[in-house]
């Protein structure tokens, strides 16, 4: 959910889903299928707001950065 600093708050949500498609025959493995990711409202545009790393069944770590 978003919501501002003013008086009264305003809020808002958003679902965003990211598909991952990989052509390696190794499929990364997740220990997630979903989170949840708070953001306030004046962070930058360039700002790094979640990254994570899986292993791919070949034993490989991906990096993943939103």
């Amino acid at each position: 959910m978003a919501r501002d600093k003013g008086s009264p708050s305003l809020n808002a949500t958003a679902v965003v889903t990211l598909d991952v498609f990989d052509n390696s025959p190794f499929v990364p493995q997740f220990n997630r299928s979903e989170i949840s990711i708070s953001v306030l409202e004046n962070t930058g545009v360039d700002y790094l707001i979640y990254d994570f790393t899986v292993i791919e069944t070949s034993g490989k770590p991906i990096a993943y950065t939103i």
